[in-house]
Protein backbone atom coordinates (compact mmCIF):
# COMPACT_ATOMS: atom_id res chain seq x y z
CA UNK A 1 0.00 0.00 0.00
CA UNK A 2 1.33 3.44 -0.96
CA UNK A 3 0.23 6.11 1.54
CA UNK A 4 1.64 9.57 2.22
CA UNK A 5 0.57 11.96 4.97
CA UNK A 6 1.76 15.55 5.19
CA UNK A 7 0.78 19.07 6.17
CA UNK A 8 1.35 22.35 4.40
CA UNK A 9 -0.15 25.45 2.85
CA UNK A 10 -2.02 25.72 -0.43
CA UNK A 11 0.24 27.91 -2.60
CA UNK A 12 -2.29 29.27 -5.10
CA UNK A 13 -6.02 29.32 -5.71
CA UNK A 14 -7.17 26.31 -7.71
CA UNK A 15 -8.34 26.85 -11.25
CA UNK A 16 -11.76 25.33 -10.68
CA UNK A 17 -13.19 21.86 -10.76
CA UNK A 18 -12.59 20.13 -14.07
CA UNK A 19 -14.45 17.20 -15.54
CA UNK A 20 -12.42 14.18 -16.61
CA UNK A 21 -14.95 12.06 -18.42
CA UNK A 22 -17.89 12.07 -16.03
CA UNK A 23 -15.75 12.47 -12.92
CA UNK A 24 -14.94 15.81 -11.27
CA UNK A 25 -11.35 16.61 -10.22
CA UNK A 26 -9.95 19.49 -8.15
CA UNK A 27 -6.22 20.15 -8.63
CA UNK A 28 -4.13 22.34 -6.30
CA UNK A 29 -0.53 22.60 -5.08
CA UNK A 30 0.74 22.42 -1.50
CA UNK A 31 4.10 23.56 -0.07
CA UNK A 32 5.30 21.37 2.79
CA UNK A 33 8.45 22.16 4.78
CA UNK A 34 10.86 19.29 5.41
CA UNK A 35 13.97 19.22 7.59
CA UNK A 36 15.05 21.91 10.02
CA UNK A 37 17.72 24.54 10.53
CA UNK A 38 20.20 24.82 7.65
CA UNK A 39 18.72 21.69 6.07
CA UNK A 40 15.18 23.00 5.89
CA UNK A 41 13.66 22.90 2.41
CA UNK A 42 10.23 23.02 0.82
CA UNK A 43 8.61 20.13 -0.99
CA UNK A 44 6.03 21.15 -3.63
CA UNK A 45 3.26 18.60 -4.13
CA UNK A 46 0.46 18.59 -6.67
CA UNK A 47 -2.78 17.29 -5.19
CA UNK A 48 -5.96 16.00 -6.80
CA UNK A 49 -9.32 15.38 -5.15
CA UNK A 50 -11.68 13.24 -7.24
CA UNK A 51 -15.42 12.73 -7.35
CA UNK A 52 -18.19 14.54 -5.48
CA UNK A 53 -15.76 15.82 -2.84
CA UNK A 54 -13.94 17.86 -5.51
CA UNK A 55 -16.88 20.17 -6.09
CA UNK A 56 -17.78 20.44 -2.41
CA UNK A 57 -14.25 21.18 -1.22
CA UNK A 58 -13.54 23.68 -4.00
CA UNK A 59 -15.02 26.50 -1.89
CA UNK A 60 -12.72 25.69 1.06
CA UNK A 61 -9.39 25.05 -0.72
CA UNK A 62 -7.71 28.39 -1.54
CA UNK A 63 -4.34 30.11 -1.30
CA UNK A 64 -2.98 30.20 2.26
CA UNK A 65 -5.25 27.41 3.52
CA UNK A 66 -3.45 25.06 5.92
CA UNK A 67 -4.21 21.43 5.05
CA UNK A 68 -3.35 18.01 6.41
CA UNK A 69 -3.51 15.47 3.60
CA UNK A 70 -3.31 11.72 3.36
CA UNK A 71 -3.29 10.00 0.00
CA UNK A 72 -1.51 7.96 -2.62
CA UNK A 73 1.81 9.31 -3.92
CA UNK A 74 2.79 9.09 -7.56
CA UNK A 75 5.40 10.75 -9.74
CA UNK A 76 5.58 11.69 -13.38
CA UNK A 77 8.34 12.97 -15.59
CA UNK A 78 8.02 15.92 -17.93
CA UNK A 79 10.36 17.99 -20.03
CA UNK A 80 10.90 21.72 -19.53
CA UNK A 81 13.55 23.82 -21.25
CA UNK A 82 15.18 20.67 -22.59
CA UNK A 83 15.57 19.13 -19.13
CA UNK A 84 13.70 16.14 -17.76
CA UNK A 85 12.02 16.94 -14.46
CA UNK A 86 10.01 14.93 -11.97
CA UNK A 87 6.75 16.08 -10.41
CA UNK A 88 5.27 14.52 -7.27
CA UNK A 89 1.50 14.19 -7.19
CA UNK A 90 -0.91 13.01 -4.52
CA UNK A 91 -4.32 11.48 -5.12
CA UNK A 92 -6.01 12.80 -1.98
CA UNK A 93 -7.81 10.27 0.19
CA UNK A 94 -8.39 12.45 3.25
CA UNK A 95 -8.05 16.19 3.83
CA UNK A 96 -8.36 18.17 7.07
CA UNK A 97 -8.62 21.95 6.93
CA UNK A 98 -6.78 24.26 9.31
CA UNK A 99 -6.51 28.03 9.62
CA UNK A 100 -6.02 30.14 6.53
CA UNK A 101 -3.17 32.67 6.39
CA UNK A 102 -4.13 36.09 5.07
CA UNK A 103 -1.95 38.17 2.75
CA UNK A 104 -0.45 39.96 5.76
CA UNK A 105 0.88 36.64 7.05
CA UNK A 106 -1.46 36.47 10.05
CA UNK A 107 -3.82 33.59 10.60
CA UNK A 108 -7.43 34.31 9.74
CA UNK A 109 -9.63 35.36 12.63
CA UNK A 110 -11.42 32.01 12.71
CA UNK A 111 -10.23 29.87 15.59
CA UNK A 112 -9.05 26.31 15.10
CA UNK A 113 -12.36 25.00 16.43
CA UNK A 114 -14.22 26.93 13.73
CA UNK A 115 -11.91 25.47 11.09
CA UNK A 116 -12.62 22.01 12.46
CA UNK A 117 -16.37 22.66 12.26
CA UNK A 118 -15.91 23.75 8.64
CA UNK A 119 -14.14 20.47 7.83
CA UNK A 120 -16.87 18.51 9.63
CA UNK A 121 -19.55 20.37 7.65
CA UNK A 122 -17.91 19.30 4.40
CA UNK A 123 -17.68 15.71 5.62
CA UNK A 124 -21.39 15.76 6.51
CA UNK A 125 -22.21 16.72 2.93
CA UNK A 126 -20.19 13.88 1.45
CA UNK A 127 -22.38 10.82 0.85
CA UNK A 128 -19.77 8.23 1.93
Amino acid sequence: MNTLSFTGRVVADHEGVMAVGQTQVLNFRVASDVGFGDRKSTLWLGCAIWGARAEKLATYISKGQYVAISGELSSREYEKDGQTRTALEVRVGEVDLGPKVTDGGAAASASGSQATRTAEKVDDEIPF
